[in-house]
């Protein structure tokens, strides 16, 4: 068994989603934008490679020996620190470079200033990489409560000190890359500090800031912080677009990675491996063209198999049983009521699935049908992307299992990927 790692890739001959085309026009447009900073938005809904999308363009940077730095705030994620971390990531960057380590650490000094005096107090030292120490941070308190005027007039010029030192580290016409990654797994507030400092602090430099985030998460950026303010407002104000068009000059979506092209990839991965077209028919049908939740399936249908051949003594298992496996764990991560239903009930699968075809063989039946059903499954009688992963029909069909198999296969799951509270929502 080989499983399938979340890893972004970094290497365009890696490139299973077929990136490269998009990534070449972006850093296009990218390498023409005058004057700078520019901040570029990379939009994506969860699992759909925003990451190695950022990797290989980061890739494309350095191989043109563009600057670039990376950084992911949700390693930070406390609503003062991020922003502050972001800062001295980039100056502890500027640090190594020669002649510029004493106007990095002064910049330092005055970021962590300014982190104190937005309340971060002594834990600024953690967001520095440890060019300003907690001590460092006493000694400027000290300091600067005794007014020292030298030390407050680096602060005030902090955005054009900073632009200097981003002139000196990338050279006249050269520009600074800086990738802000999984945005969407930091809380609202952590998010709003990292867009909101770009405006702030930065905003004469030779940067390009690429941000990667989902565009839903943006709208609840904007929500948390706006609150009231968009009760009544215009939907396109309310889903985050003219909060959006605040911070970002270049707003880049992801293009989808088809089926087709993920199930290319994966399919040496998978157990055997599977190349049937009703197992990957009831994927495209139960999970849709999501690489995340794809890569996840195919690990645990993988060690739920390994599983059931040991059970068996190592018998072979046959095409049916790989297919009822696959349809179960579908529902367990998809169709979660139904899956605790089916624990307590298993032949409630091959009930339902004698419903749905009666429904599709005469619709105008289905009223009737439905008033037939045992109570606990009314809640699913109407439920169509329930009825298209039970209902594939002819050589795409999967036969519902028996009651004892039904039972094992679930303990198989459970074995494999844990309690099915574990299981994700968006799995």
């Amino acid at each position: 068994m080989r499983p399938l790692t979340d890893n972004p890739i970094s290497d365009f001959g890696d490139d299973a989603f077929r990136f490269e085309p998009y990534v070449d026009v972006l850093h296009a447009a990218v390498e023409q934008a005058t004057p700078l900073p520019l901040t570029v938005g990379v939009f994506g809904s969860w699992g759909t490679g925003k990451s190695s999308f950022l990797r290989l363009w980061q890739r494309r940077l350095e191989d043109r020996k563009v600057r670039t730095i990376w950084f992911n705030p949700w390693k930070y994620d406390r609503k003062v620190e991020v922003w502050a971390a972001l800062l001295h990531t980039i100056l502890a960057e500027m640090e190594g470079e020669e002649g510029l380590k004493e106007k990095a650490l002064r910049l330092a000094r005055a970021a962590t200033w300014l982190s104190v005096r937005a309340g971060l107090g002594t834990a600024a030292s953690a967001a520095t990489g440890g060019m300003i120490k907690g001590s460092d941070v006493d000694a400027l308190l000290t300091t600067l409560s005794r007014g020292d005027a030298e030390q407050y007039r680096q602060i005030n010029r902090f955005e054009n000190d900073f632009r200097d030192a981003v002139r000196e580290f990338v050279g006249e016409d050269g520009r600074l890359v800086v990738f802000v990654d999984d945005l969407d797994r930091c809380t609202p507030d952590s998010a709003m500090t990292v867009l909101e400092s770009l405006k702030l602090f930065l905003g004469e430099s030779q940067c390009v800031f690429v941000l990667a985030l989902d565009l839903d998460v943006l709208a609840a950026v904007a929500t948390n912080k706006f609150g009231d303010a968009f009760k009544d407002a215009p939907a396109e104000v309310v889903s985050g677009l003219a909060y959006l068009d605040k911070i970002v000059q270049l707003p880049f979506f992801l293009p989808d990675v088809g089926f087709d092209t993920l199930r290319e990839a994966f399919t040496p991965y998978v157990h055997q491996p599977i190349d049937d077209e009703a197992f990957w028919e009831l994927l495209r049908r139960g999970l849709g063209a999501n690489p995340r939740r794809l890569k996840r399936f195919v690990n645990v249908f993988n060690m739920a198999m390994e599983v059931s051949i040991a059970q068996a003594g190592g018998a072979s298992l046959g095409r049916a049983f790989h297919l009822q496996l696959a349809v179960l764990q579908v529902i367990r991560s998809r169709h979660r009521a139904f899956f605790h239903v089916l624990a307590a009930e298993p032949r409630s699968w091959g009930t339902l699935a004698t419903y749905f075809r009666q429904v599709q063989d005469d619709p105008a039946e289905r009223p009737r049908l439905l008033s037939g059903l045992p109570s606990e499954l009314h809640a699913f009688g109407t439920d169509r992307a329930l009825e298209k992963l039970l209902t594939q029909r002819g050589s795409l069909g999967v036969p519902a299992p028996d009651r004892q198999t039904v039972r094992s296969m679930i303990t198989t799951l459970r074995a494999a990927a844990g309690p099915d509270d574990l299981v994700p929502s968006h799995d």
